[in-house]
């Protein structure tokens, strides 16, 4: 059997843990753990069924220079190569170059970088992550994890990559587009993204992040920015205290995502009934934020609200169609307990035929 990677695990374990099954799901969620050690979901899972996980302390790099690395573990027993991310030039360094250009070419150069300024210096805050590469059929696919620091959504993303074999032959170059949004100050996971197909033996992975589109810009001060994006880069409940600090300064800039960091950082420590509090002065703030709907569904669901979890849910992919986790758990999670109740609910439909056709063939059988 293939060995799952964490993502598989997780989708195990939620369908576990909404079933009741709750041994199965923490079984499944620790697998899960086992693989990415920091992952939210899988902590918040067992949390909200009453186990504490034992956390790795250095697995994540929450320093800000981690911020814009392009990592790949392509082929796990192969070898491994990585690619920097975006290099923070600033305006004036771009100025420097239109000038050494000259003429109309430098001013249309500069012209074009002033007019994509947000797109690109928001290319700088994110990272991409390619995992559990496999060979199917001669192509390549890979989970692609997206990690957006930015205080607004990003999408459209495009990524460039080249695939090598263990002499560093090019055995493929292609860019691939993820039409999905990822939100602020959030990560979301693309899975089996097609590469193409690969002739040869296949060991190095280099990814670049070519383009995305950014915002829309939120109306907040710069400082608050670069506050936001410190707590982002932290992992949930670590967060705490700095999305607290944000949550104070922003409070009259009416900052959303700051509010649904602080209830995933309430999330991460089992605290759903506080998290629910932030979600909802999410709302309050910017009812188009498809995020706070879907956190306050999960924080929901794991307090065992389901129906109002799938109104949330179903509210959030409303909002955001394209959002590939929103998607997922509202097709499987919820669609699933759509399916449990129409069978029970056709069980009883027979059984109540039964009844009945019993019934009229001891009235018939009486009459004759």
């Amino acid at each position: 059997m293939p060995e799952l990677s964490a993502l598989e695990h997780l989708k195990i374990a939620k369908r576990y843990h909404f079933q009741g099954m709750t041994d199965d799901a923490i079984r499944e969620y620790e697998a899960v753990l086992e693989l990415d050690p920091d992952n939210s979901d899988a902590i918040a899972g067992l949390r909200a069924l009453g186990i504490e996980p034992v956390l790795r302390e250095d697995h994540y790099d929450s320093s800000a220079s981690h911020a814009g690395g392009l990592k790949t573990n392509f082929f796990a027993n192969q070898a491994k190569s990585s690619t920097a991310g975006g290099v923070r030039a600033g305006v004036f360094k771009w100025v420097v170059i239109a000038l050494g250009l000259g003429g109309c070419y430098g001013l249309y150069f500069l012209a074009t970088y002033l007019l994509n300024y947000d797109n690109i210096t928001a290319k700088e805050n994110v990272e991409v992550h390619f995992e559990k590469p496999q060979m199917k059929d001669n192509n390549a696919l890979v989970n692609i994890e997206i990690i957006n620091l930015n205080p607004a959504p990003i999408k459209h993303m495009k990524i460039s990559f080249r695939i090598a074999d263990p002499t560093d032959t090019t055995l493929k170059e292609g860019i691939v587009e993820l039409p999905g949004q990822v939100p602020a100050g959030d990560r979301r996971t693309f899975a089996e993204v097609t590469l193409g197909e690969v002739k040869g033996v296949p060991a190095k992975l280099s990814p670049k992040l070519e383009e995305l589109i950014y915002g829309p810009k939120p109306k907040i001060k710069d400082k608050f920015v670069d506050q936001f994006m410190k707590a982002a880069a932290v992992r949930d409940k670590d967060a705490l205290s700095d999305y607290e600090q944000l949550v104070t300064d922003t409070e009259d800039e009416e900052f959303a995502p700051a509010r649904v960091g602080l209830g995933r950082a309430y999330a991460a420590k089992g605290d759903f009934d506080e998290a629910l509090k932030h979600y909802q002065k999410a709302m309050e703030l910017d009812p188009m934020n498809a995020n706070a709907h879907y956190y306050a569904a999960v924080a929901l669901f794991y307090k065992g609200d389901k129906e109002q979890a799938k109104k949330e849910i179903e509210q959030a992919a409303r909002i955001a169609p394209d959002d590939p986790e929103i998607a997922w758990n509202l097709k499987y999670l919820f669609a699933m307990k759509d399916k449990t109740a129409n069978g029970s609910k056709d069980a009883d439909d027979k059984k109540t035929g039964k009844d009945e056709t019993s019934s009229k063939s001891a009235k018939t059988k009486k009459k004759n």
